[in-house]
Formats: structure tokens, C-alpha cells, sequence
């Protein structure tokens, strides 16, 4: 936890209090940034004082701070500042931390030009149209950048979207099918339709050298149906999923894990021998087998 007692702070979010909030904000620390393997990416609101407090202890290997959708309009100003406030007071960061703001032309600019100051990995960048609002984000913001596909203008022109600071897509499918005039009810794991977007979105991300995350299921007690989406994503070549509790954390860290020390043994093996066999897997290991692993390491 990073507060013991969040009480005063959950008053300030309830009254809208930003003079009172803006006083809990610390000088910024430049702790080191973590680098994870982005199994798995919680969101957390930033209105929401009880999840923010606990941001630092949550099985996420990344920690998306929300201030666009999920948070009200009443509370979006507060929420910006709740982080501000949470991100100033953390002591250890084991963690990636991104901030999800508004739409640029909804107070996302403002979000962006309040909070870069402080310590954490990158902005994402939600209903991104075109390259040209990546470049507006880039000359306000030394951190990395992280882009939503949600609009049909992104989607269909994947190729246009590369800029050396864009280093993570997600798929925003809700939104996306909304765009395209397409019911919610054909998101099935068995429906060719959701297979080809899935696999396109992999696919192009790949082709840009770009991390593909995979999208938020809304059905979060159907842990059993979460595991299923985990499975396909994961082999469409996805990356990792969003998360909307720590239990889908958990499961999504353990689906979309990889065997790092076989990895390691193949990759160091094959540079001290070339070519080799495992006789026990039967399992030929040449020059594509070996650069498969050294990627995944």
C-alpha cells in the first residue's frame, strides 16, 4: 500500500476538493522504471482511491491508470490529480505504470501536460485516427507512447501508424465493433469474423515491431470463459490481455507465460554448438528454431 490511511484522500475525491489534493502531491522522485514481460494490464481508475493505493501490490505486470473511459465527468479533473498524487507518494515501483488519458480533443492534451512530469513509462492514447495525433503526443511528452486501436480509421490503416516512441497497440474491440456498426453478440471464440480482427491486429502490430495487447473481457466472473480468450489471443500471437481484476491477472500471467530457462538453454546451447538435437523432445533445434527463442528471451 502507499497511503496507510486513504480516508482524507477518498473525502477529497467524494467533495471534488482539488486545492486540498494538489497539497498530498510529492516533488517528483525519478525511481527506475521496470520493463515487464505485459502478460497482463489491469486497469485502475483514478477516481478510485481504495485501487490506487494499492497499485503497487496488484499481480498486473502492467498498471494502466484509467482517467478516460470508466471514470465520470464530474470526477475527471480529480482523477488526474488522485494520480498525480498516488504517483508522487509511491516508494517502489515493481511495476510498468501507464496512464490511459481522455481523448486528446476531450482533455487528454491537459492530461498529458499536467502529468508528464512525473515517474512512469508511457501515455496511451485512446480513438488514435492517424499518425499525425501520434506526433502532436510526441511533442509534448518524453515518454514512451502507447496507442488504442478502437476507431476504423486506425484499424484500416495499421501501416501508417509507426513512430519510433509507439512501442504498445491495444485492441479496443467493443468500441471498434461500434464503429463498424456490428452487434456485441458475434464476440464468440468460435466466430471467424472476431478471428480475422484479432489476427489482423497481431499481425500488423508485429509487421511495425509494435506490442500487440490483447482486449478487456467484460465478463469478469466467467474466469473460465476469460482463460478461453486468453488461449486464442495468445495464439493469434498476442501478447497479453487487460484486466479488470487481480484474479484475471493471475490467470492471464500463467496462460500467456513462456518457459524462459528452456529458452535460455536453447539459445546458449545453440551458440556454443550450432545445430543440435534433443533427443527426448525429438525436437531438431537449427538457425529458426534457435532465433525463435533468442526473440522470446
Amino acid at each position: 500500500m502507499i497511503f496507510n490511511d486513504i480516508s482524507k484522500l477518498q473525502n477529497i475525491v467524494k467533495t471534488n476538493d482539488i486545492k486540498k489534493a494538489l497539497k498530498f502531491i510529492e516533488p517528483s522522485k525519478k525511481l527506475p522504471l521496470k520493463s515487464t514481460r505485459k502478460r497482463s494490464v489491469l486497469m485502475v481508475s483514478g477516481h478510485q482511491v481504495k485501487h490506487l493505493n494499492k497499485i503497487d501490490e496488484l499481480p498486473a505486470d502492467v498498471i494502466m491508470l484509467n482517467l478516460e473511459d470508466g471514470v465520470p465527468k464530474e470526477k475527471k479533473e480529480i482523477a488526474r490529480v488522485m494520480i498525480a498524487v498516488f504517483l508522487s507518494n509511491i516508494k517502489d515501483l515493481n511495476k510498468e505504470i501507464v496512464i490511459r488519458v481522455n481523448p486528446l480533443n476531450e482533455g487528454g492534451i491537459e492530461d498529458i501536460k499536467f502529468l508528464e512530469r512525473f515517474n512512469f513509462n508511457a501515455f496511451r492514447i485512446p480513438k488514435v485516427n492517424s499518425i499525425e495525433e501520434i506526433d502532436d503526443v510526441f511533442m509534448l511528452t518524453n515518454k514512451e507512447i502507447h496507442a488504442s486501436i478502437e476507431t476504423k480509421e486506425a484499424f484500416f490503416s495499421f501501416k501508417e501508424l509507426h513512430h519510433p516512441k509507439l512501442t504498445t497497440f491495444y485492441i479496443g474491440l467493443y468500441d471498434l465493433l461500434n464503429e463498424l456498426n456490428l452487434s456485441h453478440s458475434i464476440i464468440s471464440l468460435n466466430n471467424p469474423l472476431i478471428h480475422k480482427i484479432l489476427s489482423d491486429f497481431s499481425l500488423n502490430s508485429r509487421y511495425l515491431n509494435i506490442t500487440p495487447i490483447g482486449f478487456v473481457y467484460q465478463h469478469y466472473k466467467d474466469l473460465e470463459g476469460f482463460s478461453k480468450w486468453c488461449m486464442l489471443q495468445k495464439n493469434l500471437g498476442i501478447h497479453g490481455v487487460g484486466c479488470i481484476t487481480p484474479t484475471q491477472c493471475e490467470i492471464a500471467n500463467k496462460i500467456f507465460d513462456e518457459d524462459l530457462n528452456f529458452a535460455k538453454m536453447i539459445v546458449e546451447r545453440f551458440e556454443r554448438e550450432g545445430p543440435f538435437t534433443i533427443e527426448d523432445l525429438g525436437l531438431y533445434v537449427d538457425e529458426p528454431i534457435y532465433k525463435n527463442y533468442k526473440q522470446l528471451l
